[in-house]
């Protein structure tokens, strides 16, 4: 356990500001690597036409909301394990993380065996063309047929995390990002296997980056196996197991749920924003990749944070749990502040390096600008989701954040096309909603309900 330990020191045994950025570089790094590689997806993809673009972005917001729900064992998996940690309660540990690749192993199964049959309906709900709907079907199959590695890749990573090492999931991260990168021309093109060539990619680089996971967390906890094996031959194995799966799915489903509710949530969205033409749909596309930097900046600080968190309750020192929350805070406000004023200034020209439509162009900095206005709430929104997941504590993300996401749908409809405002309405709507979030989960953090969780 001396290496576990180790990791642990690295968050328990040095200043808060060092502990934080330390574990915050390499992942924002790896949440960078999958920018790019979702942009060298998106390349080789655009090569086989229109159909398979359409057919991609009808299949993505599936993809989505199936990976959100993996984020159910995942955030569990990350405040027990952090939990463990920081209480150096090595016996403890080690149960928790078997029962958690355990439950990674059922739970993508219930997926799979709940959404295969969703996968056949979906387009067809969705209106989308023949071949498009054919080539969406394909992808998602073959997707959702290797489910069980992506969920278990993700589960041992955040294992890695809650121990205390952003460094080598962000290192492995790269390596299955680079050999996807690699794969799609030779599956797509050289195979002939078209849109459903880039699945087989993504499934084969989440095995060889399951393995990985799985050797790393070995190389520092080789009692594992001997965990692994003898818990299985206990007569209250199932039951124990079954208590495990129950927690996990306690803490993580508020996440999960969010997260899956926001791919469905969007997905609406976009349908009232299509009514208005193309044009706004292209902007708003674009724009996401511009708020892409901020995000990805928070999500980085926010995947350093929940481990901060559960480890330091874990010592027994909510003190500091709640000084690195408001660190991070304070250094992603900043960031984002500073990017959202460069948004603002730039925006046409920003998306004047993408197209030459002057209509896209127009909506893009339309809504660029108003969202900067209230960027800095993204970061609240994204940070204090890390602190509560890394708490144990995700009810507020649920009853706040869904509730929240969903209202766009309504008040979007209402404004934009009932009274006749357009897009505009639409903008100011995402704007203010993300303003309402992240006020209210500050509100609720400073509370310190959960720095007084149990898990």
């Amino acid at each position: 356990m001396d290496k576990t330990w180790q990791d642990r020191e690295k968050i328990t045994g040095q200043p808060i500001g060092k502990a934080l950025i330390s574990l915050a570089a390499p992942a924002v790094l790896s949440t960078f690597f999958t920018v790019v590689f979702e942009i060298i997806d998106m390349f080789w993809i655009g090569k086989l036409g229109p159909d398979s673009i359409a057919a991609l972005s009808g299949a993505s917001f599936f993809v989505w909301m199936v990976r959100g729900l993996g984020l159910t064992v995942a955030t569990g998996t990350i405040a027990l394990v952090s939990r463990r940690t920081g209480e150096k309660d090595e016996q403890g540990l080690l149960q928790t993380i078997s029962y958690s690749i355990g439950t990674a192993f059922v739970f993508s199964t219930l997926i799979m065996i709940l959404f295969f049959p969703l996968a056949v309906h979906t387009f067809q709900w969705l209106n989308l063309e023949s071949p498009v709907a054919a080539f969406a079907e394909e992808y998602t199959t073959v997707f959702l047929s290797g489910l069980i590695f992506v969920y278990m890749m993700m589960t041992l990573e955040f294992i890695i995390r809650g121990i205390g090492d952003t460094r080598l999931p962000m290192i492995i991260t790269g390596i299955s990002l680079f050999l996807n990168a690699v794969l799609d021309p030779i599956f797509i093109f050289i195979l002939g296997m078209g849109l459903k060539g880039a699945a087989y990619a993504t499934i084969l680089s989440q095995v060889v980056g399951t393995i990985l996971m799985a050797g790393v967390l070995l190389k520092k906890l080789p009692a594992l196996t001997q965990v692994s094996s003898t818990s299985t031959r206990d007569s209250s194995f199932f039951k124990i197991f079954g208590r495990h799966f129950y927690t996990i799915v306690k803490i993580g489903g508020p996440v999960g749920a969010s997260d899956a509710g926001f791919s469905l949530i969007y997905l609406f969205l976009t349908g009232i924003i299509s009514a208005f033409g193309k044009e706004p749909l292209a902007a708003l596309g674009l724009s996401h990749r511009f708020e892409a930097l901020p995000f990805f900046i928070c999500l980085g600080f926010s995947m350093a944070v929940a481990p901060m968190v559960g480890q330091y309750l874990g010592a027994g020192d909510p003190e500091k749990a709640k000084k690195s929350v408001y660190l991070s805070l304070k250094i992603t406000s900043a960031i984002s502040f500073l990017i959202s004023v460069l948004y603002f200034i730039f925006a046409p020209l920003l998306f004047s390096f993408f197209t030459d439509d002057p209509a896209i162009i127009r909506h893009g900095a339309e809504y660029i600008r108003i969202v900067a206005i209230f960027e800095v709430f993204l970061a609240f929104e994204v940070i204090l989701g890390g602190a509560f997941s890394g708490a144990g504590d995700t009810r507020p993300v649920f009853f706040i954040v869904l509730p929240a996401t969903a209202l766009r749908v309504p008040l979007a409809y209402l404004f934009a096309v009932v009274l006749n405002l357009g897009t505009l309405a639409i903008w100011a709507i995402i704007a203010l909603t993300t303003l309402i979030k992240g006020t209210l989960l500050f509100y609720v953090f400073r509370k310190g309900k959960w720095a007084r969780k149990k898990i």
